[in-house]
């Protein structure tokens, strides 16, 4: 199966059509292994896990490489879910917990307004040295 590879290293194992993205937003649906829902939360807020992620083959293979979905909107938890589904197993299909996480980029006027506090901080930074120099 392919698997999802964070900034950290670690490799989420996707269920089959597991990757669902367009511009804006990334939709990802992955067996948990033994982390909690909670865990996995904290994991994917984390900036320097999602920045960049690496789609990877069965056999380790870069298939693609998503850049900046550093927002996680939602995350759930599916508990019987069809996780995979062989030729044998078309009558009963193999079936456990399912994680649904959708993460988004942020948008140019998020970006913008970021940059924007950034310098007002900065700004009002100089303005407390300029007061302070005159005291």
């Amino acid at each position: 199966m392919e698997k999802i590879k964070l900034g950290s290293g670690k490799e989420l194992e996707l269920v089959i059509c597991g990757i669902i993205t367009d511009s804006k937003k990334v939709i990802i649906k992955f067996l948990p292994g033994e982390d909690s829902l909670d865990m996995l939360n904290t994991l994917l807020m984390s900036e320097e896990e999602t920045t960049k992620m690496k789609l990877l083959s069965e056999s380790g293979d870069e298939l693609a490489i998503y850049n900046g979905y550093t927002r996680l909107e939602s995350i759930g938890q599916e508990l019987n879910a069809v996780i995979r589904c062989t030729q044998a197993e078309i009558q009963e299909p193999t079936t456990g917990k399912l994680v649904t996480a959708v993460l988004s980029k942020q948008d140019d006027t998020e970006v913008r307004l970021d940059a924007i506090e950034a310098q007002l901080t900065d700004t009002q930074m100089a303005l407390c040295e300029i007061y302070e120099g005159m005291v």
